[in-house]
């Protein structure tokens, strides 16, 4: 049955403790290690005790099932209180045609643990003996660093002389929060849309990147983690979201974007103007991105919508304030730049490589840069039009 696994079946094909349906792997190795460690005859092991993992690939397995789990069976041991000092992890023991592994645990008694992780760990010439892994970390200890966006801002902070003086009212900072919430709706309800763009020549997955985003987004949102008044942070953080969250192409040129708009806003001098200083921020994030990208426009990326869009704002900067009618211009500005981008020949990512096709279709990216852009014109424009 394919749908069907028995936990201690032998090497031989001996029959197993019991037959039941596939389960997860994490439920899987808790039932195995209950085989080892309840009832009452089973392996004595007391809370804090060391142990050495054994983990067998049967033959089976791929390299990437067996490293979830070996990790798994890591946080299993963990969680009962015992201490893995040493992993083995290979195919010691192997059968023809057999998915499956087996786990053991050797128990490292006080006054003999040294001697025997000393020959463990000796050096050998046997071919097929597999490389120990020493130390193991905790699952405690890897889920702290693990989390690469806290990471980025913690070094970031660090790092950070100073934060532009340009600051939004409350007023401002409650419609950015508004906007930040729009886009975040939108991004999820066009998630299928942009991935079946990107699946026509990439790999299907630009939705799914910006949906990641729109997630991380919403989390600060409601932890309120983003600073909406000081644009210089904001778009710092959100350069760190499209770095560690998104993936891809999109994530780089997004990430280079908004990292560049807010060193140029924490650098430069408030003139007073808050068009004047976001205008010179985009387009210090534009030429970092054609910088270090080596993405220019044309080559079908969100950067053929994005420049559009910033291109418009810069030609309004004489006015005080952006009317009703502008925000609503400006997204159709950025529609039809990125419906244009359908014409282009990619020169960057995954589309690049792929075999051009009849019917050409969007670059996912500039279509997302539209749909965000939609969202923050549809707040703004409502609130202007009061």
């Amino acid at each position: 049955m394919d749908d069907e696994m028995e936990l201690g079946m032998g090497i031989h094909g001996e029959t197993g403790v019991q037959k039941l349906k596939l389960l997860p792997v994490r439920q899987t190795i808790d039932l195995a290690f209950d085989q080892l460690f309840v009832g009452p005859r089973t392996l004595d092991l007391s809370p804090d005790t060391s142990v050495l993992l054994f983990v067998n690939n049967l033959g089976g397995c791929s390299n990437l099932e067996l490293g979830v789990i070996v990790k798994d069976a890591i946080e299993n041991l963990e969680q009962r209180k015992l201490h893995v000092k040493r992993v083995i992890c290979g195919e010691m023991m192997t059968s023809f045609n057999m998915k499956g592994f087996s786990l053991s645990v050797l128990k490292l008694a006080t006054d003999m643990s040294s001697t025997i992780l000393n020959l463990l760990d000796a050096p050998t010439d046997a071919f097929a003996w597999p490389k120990m892994i020493s130390p193991v970390q905790s699952s405690n200890s890897i889920q702290a660093v693990s989390d690469s966006l806290e990471f980025s801002e913690q070094f970031t902070s660090q790092i950070v002389i100073s934060e532009s003086p340009l600051s939004l009212d409350s007023s401002h900072s409650e419609l950015v929060n508004q906007a930040l919430q729009a886009i975040v709706k939108r991004l999820h309800s066009e998630t299928d849309e942009l991935n079946r763009l990107d699946a026509v020549s990439g790999d299907g997955d630009t939705g799914t990147a910006f949906l990641r985003a729109a997630e991380a987004i919403a989390r600060d949102l409601a932890n309120k983690k983003l600073v909406l008044y000081r644009p210089s942070s904001l778009f710092r953080r959100l350069g760190l979201i499209a770095e560690s969250r998104m993936g891809g192409t999109s994530g780089a040129i997004c990430g280079l974007f908004f990292a560049a708009t807010a060193k140029q806003l924490s650098l430069s001098k408030y003139s007073g103007k808050v068009i004047d200083s976001l205008c010179d921020a985009f387009e210090a994030g534009i030429q970092s991105v054609e910088s270090y990208a080596r993405v220019q426009p044309g080559d079908k990326s969100l950067l053929d919508a994005l420049i559009p869009a910033i291109d418009f704002v810069k030609s309004k900067r004489t006015q005080q304030n952006f009317r009703a009618h502008d925000w609503k211009d400006l997204a159709i500005v950025t529609q039809q730049a990125a419906q244009e981008t359908r014409n282009f020949v990619a020169k960057v990512g995954r589309a690049a490589f792929a075999k051009r096709v009849e019917n050409m279709v969007p670059d996912p990216g500039a279509i997302a840069v539209s749909i965000i852009i939609q969202a923050i014109c549809d707040t703004f424009a409502k609130a202007a039009s009061k």
